[in-house]
């Protein structure tokens, strides 16, 4: 079999503030940028445009073996122009600017090259703290193309080794924000791409509004994504939630699809198209996405139906009727779903649907199963309508919510239950908030003012269950925020949900990968793990001997490192260490050990 290889051209971008065309500039930059990695062959395990559960995701997720430690090299001549180190995103992180007006972003890094490093290292120390983002002048860390500038590996948010990359540009045009281009439609990377997407779900959803003008949407079908030509019974209005997707050769990870399209008979319905990204537009995923789906189920399906607030539309989508798909007869017609992946392969199902009069009868309210105890008491409920465009305030004797324009992706009709004092239902986690809420409550008279300054603010993670179908579970709390002053808190939430009021006094729990007086002679780094039960850690301090010293926190393992260095530590002695944890609420710790080493 002629494998089929995919050119990943590159991007061009607005220099100054004259818009310059990345079609008209494509040919000019053929071979500008080289393969951040020296893996043969290039393979992907995550490609830009997936669909993750609150973003898309913004870059390539290059393969390296499963192991940290693959020199990373710069794709072009330029200078570095930011550093940035944290416990969480992209962990070990920079970019570089490049003549040509783009941007090279390299993510996850194990390590830094020795010069970048001991700067890191220095600003690090001068700040006495391990999160840092740098802005770097052109002078301070120029590069040439193919210059070693890390090794990919595994720090911040990463599920295991590898090297995020992205090129990102500007057009003044359309936003000051940065755009990540999608380098399979525009690249110079060559990665074979043999195998056509797949269908894993099909979904159809009836359409209509009540009495109100709020959209309804119910369940009419949930399809194997594998079948064909199935006839369905529809509504006379109707929407199609598709979840695909695309696969390459020499990787088994589950890729983006490049282009969607539906039509009704011969007529587009439908068409998204994976094209460059505003990175501020990341989280309208939760409206592309069939959003209650994806907060019970877990599933990310794309739904053929444009929401009103859906600002994806300009460039992305295409949809006459708003993806809705209106019958007027009672005829068979033949819908067709096709997906394309950047190689030119494609896949397609087709489906017979007809109007089925009394439709109602045979489309069910989606059913959510009972968890817990059925009886939960509710005190007060209410209910008021919602736009998407404006402001909307909700508020009563005890608490306040303000919503601001744009926050909604369409109209709803909010509810909100207080359960008790202590507890409030604001509307359902189903719903999506693409702007955070603002919130005001009146702190309970069973907490007392003496502990005022330990109030926090908990969201249940329900998976948007119905608050009238089952007893909050205590194990499912997670910390939101909450500052509270004169005997109110105030917090923000982006996401509606469960909440209650509760008190965090308890400390953090500290230990240490050995035990106290230890000889250590031989290792090159210690470590602790740190663990806060309900409203995190907020900071932590290291001492040796009285001097402060780096640790390098792993937010996802909870764990802080100390590297034992001989420039800052004197060996052969017996060392006296001292940290100190404090959580979001002030709470602290102090743990105190020693070791000889």
């Amino acid at each position: 079999m002629v494998s089929r290889l995919k050119r990943i051209p590159v991007l061009v971008t607005a220099l100054g503030f004259v818009f310059i065309s990345l079609w008209a500039q494509e040919n000019d930059l053929t071979g500008y940028y080289r393969s951040p990695l020296a893996v043969n062959p290039l393979t992907l395990s995550g490609s830009m445009g997936e669909f993750r559960a609150t973003h898309f995701h913004t870059g390539y997720d290059f393969r390296v073996g499963g192991v940290s430690g693959a020199p990373v090299y710069a794709v072009a001549e330029g200078y570095i122009s930011r550093i940035t180190v944290s416990s969480g995103g992209f962990g070990n992180a920079l970019q570089i600017t490049h003549p040509n007006g783009t941007v090279s972003f390299y993510g996850h890094l194990d390590s830094f090259v020795p010069n970048i490093a001991a700067y890191v290292e220095e600003k690090q120390y001068a700040e006495r703290q391990f999160g840092v983002s740098l802005d770097c002048p052109p002078e301070m860390f120029p590069v040439n193309k193919g210059q070693q500038i890390g090794k990919a590996g595994n720090s911040g948010d990463s599920a295991g080794p590898h090297l995020h990359f992205e090129i990102r540009y500007r057009d003044s045009l359309l936003s000051p924000s940065y755009i990540t281009a999608n380098l399979i439609r525009h690249g110079v990377y060559e990665i074979e791409d043999t195998l056509p997407p797949e269908f894993r779900a099909i979904q159809f959803y009836g359409f209509s509004k009540d009495v109100d003008g709020i959209v309804q949407t119910r369940l009419i079908a949930d399809l194997d994504g594998n079948r064909n030509h199935v006839a369905v019974n529809v509504a006379d209005t109707f929407f199609v939630a598709i979840d695909a997707i695309d696969r390459m050769n020499n990787t088994w990870s589950r890729m983006s699809i490049e282009k969607w399209e539906m039509f009704l008979d011969t007529a587009l319905i439908y068409s998204y198209r994976n094209e460059d990204l505003l990175l501020e537009q990341t989280r309208y995923i939760l409206s592309l996405v069939y959003y209650p789906e994806r907060a019970v189920n877990g599933r990310s399906l794309l739904k053929t139906w444009v929401e009103p607030g859906n600002m994806l539309i300009d460039g992305r989508i295409e949809a006459s009727t708003g993806g809705l798909i209106f019958l007027n007869d009672t005829l068979d017609h033949t819908l067709f779903i096709v997906v394309h992946d950047g190689a030119g392969n494609r896949a397609k199902r087709s489906f017979t649907v007809r109007k089925k009069s009394g439709i109602d009868i045979l489309v069910a309210d989606k059913v959510l199963k009972e968890s817990g105890s059925s009886e939960v008491l509710l005190q007060y409920e209410y209910e008021k309508r919602f736009s998407w465009d404006t402001i909307n305030v909700f508020e009563t004797g005890d608490i306040h919510v303000k919503i601001p324009p744009k926050a909604l992706y369409k109209d709803i009709m909010f509810r909100a239950i207080r359960v008790e004092p202590e507890q409030w239902c604001l509307h359902t986690a189903e719903e999506p908030l693409h702007l955070p809420m603002n919130v005001q409550w009146n702190v309970p008279v069973s907490i007392p003012d003496t502990l005022y300054d330990k109030v926090v603010v908990l969201r249940q993670s329900d998976n948007g269950r119905d608050p009238h179908m089952q007893a909050a579970d205590p194990r499912l709390w997670r910390f939101v925020g909450g500052v509270c002053r004169d005997s109110i808190v105030s917090f923000r939430s982006n996401a509606f949900g469960r909440f209650k009021m509760d008190v965090d006094t308890i400390p953090p729990a500290v230990s240490a990968s050995f035990s106290r007086g230890a000889d250590l002679r031989g290792r090159k780094s210690i470590y602790f793990t740190l663990k806060d039960e309900c409203s995190g850690i907020d900071s932590y301090i290291i001492t040796i001997d009285g001097k402060w010293i780096l640790g390098e926190h792993d937010g996802k393992r909870s764990r802080v490192t100390c590297r034992l260095d001989p420039k800052r530590i004197q060996k052969g002695i017996k060392h006296d260490l001292v940290l100190h944890v404090t959580d979001q609420k002030n709470n602290s710790t102090e743990y105190k050990t020693e070791f000889v080493w």
